[in-house]
């Protein structure tokens, strides 16, 4: 046949005595050629092949090697595993131990709430900041280190392996993937999804856990004449009026924030009284007071939560020469109003109300800046140290250690069961095993990857040319993962753009600037009444952080996905580098010369920035939408006993913007190594299909086995073809070197 090469198909044969049922493994099979007439492209292959028995001496040089002490202690995965468990321990402790320090130091919890640190706000928010940075560093390792178990407990065993190929199926080895549960036994199922279960609580509720409360005080704003502050008289009680049968004054509400702002005469003289005193001493006192120009007056008081400052009096160019006072009033913080800056506005008749009043608004026109068409020259500002405190919510750490305990002992159960289930945790535990023991299912699939195998499995020992065009990272992902992958980054966008369109849309109606810089000017993670995401009471803690945290479940979501992608791709480069050099296999627990697996999921020069990447965007997200705690305080310096504490959940437009910038990051990373290519001469793609691993490891006859996975291996052809078709393996690297084995013919057909 001068144009034509035999090409050969192999087929099972089953002798008689086989047992019916037996794994297909394990079933006494032979195969035998069925020839089939194919161009041959090139001529028949000429090197200097040896027989496979040559090299029985050969493979005696690698016998099996003794772990170092290294090895058996920190190689591998056990490593891993064991730095995990001991950051969910440590995470435990740090929770435990903010309870037993909200104890001996602060008198216990009150109200659901402790308290971690009581002082200046500025250390308060710096105390906040370092908490929050630390929480998002523990969390994110201890949800690293979880997926590492859950990767782990989820591959299969060799027997799971083998009952799944039975039945023509294949499972993912080396990564987390939860087509595995139905394929693996139910009590490592069942640990896996205890393990995702337990990782919710710290989504939705861990960086809720703690926060500052801010101090918002309430205060009296004053519309004097100058002599104000030099004793002139004032009064507060304006004309007498009756109500009923009765006398009666109107006052304001009183300093200790009682609300009964009708006065009977003469049976409640003593509130009047009461209101006299304090405004005595803002009188004696407001000579001393920082002078503020319209322009810092206003925006010093233009936020409803107002840290620092208290009472302010309005000094007017307006004469008066029996009465002081023009006009005064309480402005208090109130659940959902936040109109308590409304004076700022106010005209004679009207008082401006919550969505009309735009403090910002008149920086513009500060000079010419009225309150009750008073005009104001300056103003006297009253400046008072806050104190703020550091809290933890109870009920969420009471929820967050139960988990955590849970973790813990998921965590120790897998690393205490590890050996006992014989799971091939990597590509190159999987490879060991079918070097072993070969895998009769997949005999002549040699050319098999991912992507083809279910194609070839139905017609094992079909010849396939061998192709060397480069192919992309990409290929190690399925096309449904990646389009589940853009589909989910897609609505994440979307979530935001509909979230932070919102946000922008309602903070532009409240008369703030969309420019960076004043975007800027609303706080990073800060509480603004112009970024409220609820105009209503809240109460629930469970609820505010429930709110604040959905973003990050999704998150999480995304995050496992994108990692899978990532370890995938990076697993196959690996595995690409077998069909140009030499390498040893990267397992789950090293010998000799072996390679450990790697800590992060992929090479630590990827999976280190790939952690801190992790780290900032929950950071980021937690920044973005946040739990707002504020303490509210009366004029008097006393806790307010109606609205003591204010709880909401506030954004920041500046932190979305860079939660956005960081996404995009995340997403163009992926995409870059998606189009990275494999190098000429790479075996295909098998990433980490159980069904194309083992359709490698098929040897010749007669060559040594069991001392192969601790001997530097290379992807290629071995021997010469028969029938016109060959044979592609990892092969041991001297075979290379000895002439038996070469790289795959393109065009030529192997099977």
């Amino acid at each position: 046949m001068p144009h034509f090469q035999q090409n050969t198909a192999y087929q099972p044969v089953y002798p008689s005595e086989n047992v019916q049922g037996a794994p297909y493994h394990q079933q006494n099979t032979t195969f035998q050629p069925v020839y089939h007439a194919q161009p041959v492209h090139g001529p028949p292959h000429q090197f200097n092949a040896k027989p496979a028995e040559y090299f029985v001496e050969e493979t005696e040089r690698y016998a099996k090697p003794q772990q170092t002490w290294f090895q058996a202690h920190f190689g591998g995965l056990k490593r891993t595993l064991r730095f995990f468990l001991a950051v969910a321990i440590t995470v435990l402790i740090v929770n435990i131990s903010w309870l037993i320090w909200a104890k001996t130091h602060y008198g216990g919890i009150e109200s659901g709430y402790g308290i971690i640190h009581r002082g200046d706000c500025d250390a308060a928010k710096k105390t906040n900041t370092w908490l929050h940075l630390l929480i998002n560093i523990l969390s994110t390792l201890l949800l690293t280190g979880s997926n590492a178990f859950m990767s782990t407990y989820c591959c299969p065993s060799r027997k799971e392996i083998d009952k799944a190929h039975a039945r023509r199926k294949w499972v993912h080895v080396g990564m987390l993937s939860l087509r595995n549960l139905g394929k693996i036994a139910w009590r490592k199922s069942f640990v896996v999804l205890l393990l995702g279960l337990s990782s919710l609580p710290f989504h939705l509720l861990y960086n809720s856990l703690v926060f500052v409360s801010l101090s918002s005080n309430n205060y009296y704003w004053t519309i004097a004449t100058p002599d104000f502050a030099t004793s002139a008289p004032y009064n507060l009680t304006g004309p007498l009026g009756r109500c009923g049968d009765s006398p009666c004054w109107v006052i304001s509400d009183l300093p200790d924030g009682s609300t009964d702002s009708v006065v009977f005469l003469p049976y409640e003289m003593d509130k009047v009284d009461q209101l006299y005193d304090y405004y005595d001493q803002i009188q004696k006192n407001a000579s001393s007071w920082e002078k503020l120009s319209n322009y810092d007056c206003i925006q010093a008081y233009s936020n409803v939560f107002l840290p620092g400052r208290r009472n302010v009096v309005l000094v007017s160019s307006q004469r008066n020469d029996t009465d002081s006072v023009l006009k005064y009033d309480i402005s208090q913080l109130t659940g959902g109003a936040f109109d308590n800056n409304w004076w700022i506005c106010s005209t004679a008749g009207q008082d401006g109300g919550n969505k009309i009043c735009q403090p910002d608004s008149f920086l513009s026109k500060a000079d010419d800046w009225t309150v009750w068409d008073y005009p104001i020259d300056y103003c006297l500002s009253e400046q008072i140290k806050d104190v703020c405190e550091v809290e933890f919510s109870m009920t969420i750490m009471i929820v967050v250690i139960v988990f955590n305990v849970i973790k813990v002992l998921a965590m120790t159960w897998v690393l205490f069961r590890y050996d006992a289930e014989s799971i091939l945790t990597s590509v190159g535990d999987s490879v060991s095993s079918f070097l072993a023991i070969p895998d009769h299912t997949t005999r002549g699939m040699c050319l098999a990857g991912r992507h083809n195998i279910n194609q070839i499995w139905r017609q094992p020992g079909t010849g396939i040319p061998y192709n060397s065009r480069r192919q992309h990272w990409a290929r190690a992902v399925s096309k449904g993962k990646w389009t589940l992958f853009i589909i989910l980054m897609l609505i994440s966008f979307g979530l935001i753009a509909i979230f932070g369109g919102w946000g922008f849309t309602h903070t532009k109606s409240r008369g703030d600037s969309l420019s960076f810089s004043s975007l800027w000017q609303l706080g990073f993670g800060a509480a603004h009444q112009d970024a409220i995401v609820l105009y209503d009471d809240v109460y629930s803690t469970i609820g505010v952080a429930l709110l604040a945290n959905i973003p990050q479940i999704f998150l999480a979501a995304v995050w496992l996905l994108y990692m899978g992608i990532m370890t995938s791709m990076f697993l196959a480069a690996d595995w690409a580098v077998f069909g140009t050099k030499a390498q040893t296999l990267m397992v789950s627990s090293p010998r000799g010369e072996q390679r450990g697996t790697w800590l992060l999921g992929a090479p630590l020069i990827y999976g280190i920035p790939l952690l801190v990447l992790q780290i900032i965007l929950h950071w980021l997200v937690s920044q973005s939408i946040f739990v707002i705690s504020l303490s509210v305080y009366n004029p008097d310096g006393s806790l307010n006993q109606t609205n003591p504490k204010y709880l909401n959940c506030g954004y920041s437009p500046v932190a979305i913007i860079f939660t956005i910038i960081t996404s995009l990051v995340l997403m163009l990373g992926a995409m870059v190594l998606a189009f990275k290519r494999f190098p000429q001469g790479a075996p295909p793609v098998v990433a980490t299909c159980s069904a194309a691993i083992s359709a490698a490891c098929h040897l010749p006859d007669g060559m040594q086995r069991h001392d192969l996975p601790y001997a530097p291996l290379r992807w290629g052809q071995c021997g010469q073809p028969q029938y016109g078709v060959g044979q592609c393996a990892l092969l041991p690297d001297y075979s290379f070197k000895n002439g038996y084995a070469q790289t795959p013919t393109v065009g030529w057909t192997y099977a």
